[in-house]
């Protein structure tokens, strides 16, 4: 079954297709709940997958993704972890196993399908099938300036990432003063290598892990202050129903979900249902 229509409509087909993404992206996180469990690595469900679950007792239902933490330790024990243990129909993809992954955290893919998103369409990775975002938490310094100074290097970074490796084209589009931005990560991201931006990156994301902290925080969708977020979330957890199955997640989940989404039992209004810019999916042999 294949789409290649850059958005989603309301009828019948598409949402087959919907509940078609959202069966193989289970598959794929219980894939990722079994090696955690296995190797005693602790996982959470967070941002728009608990708002789900907490919500609808699962996916929200116009929703495409899914969204799993870890505290740095658990990521990197994992990614370690899916060299020996991983199913051969996954591919963990980080930007150290495909060369043209610009993105700190990863994704487990399901291998022989396609996923594959507008942000994205013009880069060469190695796998672009159906995934799980694995996102790796760092420390938050409690010094408000080496926060500023932190969240700049995460601001530059990511941005001369995706441009190196031919993602956020879009960024260019709009105001003049966001393409005089674009061209300008532009010129420094035909200066300055992958690798070294890479490990600039990793350096700045990790440089507190070994400091006490109140918070942690991941690179996802929103901005730095937004993603940190309370150490003592991510560190007591419980299972949560999702769909048919249970994840682990924050015990103190209300607290997480009113600061992240504010009144977040009250359903957004249609247009602000956001879905990601699809250009091409296929389910291949899951169809």
């Amino acid at each position: 079954m294949r789409i290649s229509h850059s958005r989603w409509g309301n009828d019948m087909e598409t949402n087959e297709q919907l509940d078609k993404i959202h069966a193989l992206e289970l598959k794929i996180a219980l894939e990722i709940k079994r090696i955690c469990e296995s190797n005693n690595i602790h996982y959470f469900l967070t941002a728009g997958t608990l708002l789900g679950a907490v919500r609808h007792g699962g996916f929200i239902p116009w929703d495409d993704d899914m969204d799993i933490g870890m505290l740095r330790d658990d990521y990197d024990r994992f990614v370690e972890a899916c060299k020996k243990d991983l199913s051969p129909e996954f591919f963990m993809q980080t930007w150290d196993s495909d060369p043209n992954y610009p993105f700190s955290y990863g994704k487990l893919r399901l291998k022989e399908t396609r996923f594959v998103e507008g942000f994205s369409e013009k880069s060469d990775l190695l796998e672009n099938g159906l995934f799980v975002d694995i996102f790796p938490f760092d420390n938050v310094p409690d010094d408000p300036a080496q926060q500023k100074k932190q969240e700049r290097k995460y601001f530059f970074c990511k941005r001369i990432l995706w441009i190196k490796k031919g993602m956020g084209t879009n960024m260019k589009e709009g105001s003049f003063k966001q393409k005089l931005k674009y061209y300008g990560f532009w010129i420094a991201a035909h200066i300055v290598s992958y690798e070294r931006v890479k490990q600039y990156y990793k350096k700045s994301q990790t440089l507190f892990n070994g400091v006490p902290s109140k918070k942690v925080v991941t690179d996802g969708s929103y901005n730095y202050k937004k993603e940190s977020i309370l150490r003592e979330w991510v560190e007591n957890l419980e299972l949560v129903k999702f769909e048919t199955e249970e994840f682990l997640t924050y015990k103190d989940r209300i607290a997480y979900l009113t600061y992240f989404y504010g009144d977040y039992m009250k359903l957004p209004p249609e247009e602000k249902r956001n879905r990601h810019l699809l250009r091409n999916v296929d389910f291949g042999p899951y169809a």
